[in-house]
């Protein structure tokens, strides 16, 4: 297709740069989308053992009810990109207590915690009243939303944390961490995590929690064929190395590339990690407040998984268990805390010929103080402890899942630094952490023509990271491109 003139290059090649590069390319603009891995996809993709297909760091969605079909219709990849049923629960590992959470939306979800813990039924309401109220009041939840700057503006919600409010309400104990549980999925605590924060991304995942078939693979094929429909340039294995100059308006338009080469254009997004991006900028376009802002930023934690496939004879449908080993959810996501969070996960999916099979990946949060010493050389005493910590969430599954001990296949693990290899620099699950009072590194960078979006940008997680960059396309682009993409893709 025809260019306007603008070239636009995307840093990252995970869904945030794929989702960017395809907004930006269907506006008319050029664009280069530089990926440092030998492969586009970041945690969206999968790898293979035995011909059957395992996720790296994408499992499981929401929003399929209302923003992400909206993403992926203006996107082009709607067709591609296929729900599959999936339902959830929550496993307390100190009182053995299951509860299995309904689907149907957060009305039913709130039913079902009231009637579990009957003596806080008020607490229960009162906290998806205010989950319902801070959606409808979140920016780019709905595309054709016209009210950006009113939503823009802060809340109470904003400037108060998850734990404050739970304080408020009274609710303590497992209640607590079930109404919070979502904070697995985003990676801040709740003594750090605002409540706007915590409650967007619960909302998607207790409203409408959803697999897709073929899961990160369904994203990256869809990409890359409405890339080569827009005649966008995808290079990988390379990176930024230098930016030589800035000029005019504090302004970049030259690159050198880590393979030698030059790249001229006219702005740059980038997706990645805000540790990155400083590394990445000119350093006297970056002044110390800058560098103390991202100095000061707090890595959410990583994972170590396991994959294996089920026994075709036994008992399992497609879920997620969250396994809690205490409901103190700030034990379990800050470093040191002691508690240790596994979300356990069962597919269905097709093997390389076509078979189906079932597959149980367990993931469980670490942090980077456990493989720190095997960061430039995994040696013999690495393995030892990818054994021994592999067998620590085996013992967490066949608790949940006493059928299956005997049952499952294990066929990989991977560590933190396994991590690291899809998702550099750090290998962390969702990013910074968002915490209130830390302001985030989201939209236009020192460098003026540089924007920064990403996972660590606004929301974590692959809705929220998504949500980021339309956000920032229509920042960028205009309200008049931004409308004419809307009105001529969204059905």
């Amino acid at each position: 297709m025809g260019h306007s003139g603008v070239h636009s290059v995307v840093v990252g090649g995970g869904i945030g740069g794929m989702s960017m590069a395809l907004l930006l390319a269907a506006a008319g603009r050029r664009v280069t989308l530089l990926e440092a891995c030998p492969k586009i996809g970041g945690f969206m993709q999968r790898f293979r053992r035995g011909g059957v297909p395992f996720d790296t760091g994408f499992h499981f969605t929401g929003g399929f009810e209302n923003v992400l079909a909206q993403m992926l219709q203006v996107l082009g990849i709607d067709d591609m990109v296929k729900e599959a049923p999936f339902r959830s629960r929550i496993f307390f590992g100190e009182s053995g207590r299951r509860l299995e959470l309904p689907g149907g939306g957060v009305d039913a979800l709130a039913d079902y915690l009231a009637s579990e813990f009957p003596e806080k039924r008020d607490a229960v309401y009162g906290y998806y009243k205010c989950e319902k109220a801070v959606v409808e009041h979140t920016p780019m939840f709905d595309l054709r939303d016209r009210d950006l700057a009113e939503k823009l503006m802060l809340n109470e919600y904003d400037l108060m944390t998850l734990d404050e409010f739970f304080d408020r309400l009274g609710v303590a104990g497992e209640l607590r961490a079930a109404l919070g549980s979502a904070a697995m999925c985003h990676g801040t605590p709740p003594c750090e995590s605002s409540v706007t924060n915590h409650c967007r991304v619960s909302f998607g995942l207790g409203n409408h929690i959803a697999r897709v078939e073929r899961g990160g693979d369904a994203f990256i094929d869809g990409f890359r064929r409405e890339a080569e429909k827009l005649g966008i340039e995808v290079r990988t294995g390379v990176r930024i190395a230098k930016c030589p100059e800035v000029v005019g308006r504090r302004e970049c338009r030259r690159a050198v590339l880590s393979d030698g080469s030059e790249l001229e254009f006219d702005d740059a997004f980038l997706a990645i990690h805000p540790k990155a991006i400083l590394e990445l900028l000119p350093p006297e376009a970056v002044n110390a407040f800058f560098r103390r802002r991202v100095g000061e930023m707090e890595d959410s934690c990583g994972f170590f998984t396991v994959s294996g496939v089920i026994d075709p004879a036994a008992e399992a449908v497609p879920e997620l268990t969250s396994y809690l080993s205490t409901p103190d959810l700030n034990r379990i996501l800050l470093p040191g805390g002691g508690g240790t969070g596994t979300g356990m996960v069962i597919a269905e999916e097709r093997d390389a010929a076509g078979k189906p099979v079932r597959t149980f990946t367990a993931f469980g949060s670490v942090w980077p103080e456990a493989t720190a010493r095997w960061s430039e050389k995994r040696d013999a005493a690495y393995f030892e402890y990818k054994e021994r910590y592999a067998q620590k969430i085996y013992d967490e599954v066949y608790r949940v899942y006493p059928g299956l001990r005997g049952r499952i296949d294990w066929r990989a693990t991977s560590s933190l630094l396994t991590c690291r290899d899809y998702a550099p620099p750090t290998g962390c699950a969702y990013g910074v952490r968002q915490k209130l009072g830390c302001s985030r590194i989201f939209g236009r960078l020192p460098v003026r023509n540089f924007y920064a979006i990403g996972q660590s940008a606004l929301i974590p997680g692959m809705l929220g990271t998504m949500m980021a960059s339309f956000l920032m396309f229509r920042q960028v682009a205009g309200e008049a491109a931004y409308w004419k993409l809307i009105e001529a893709r969204l059905r």
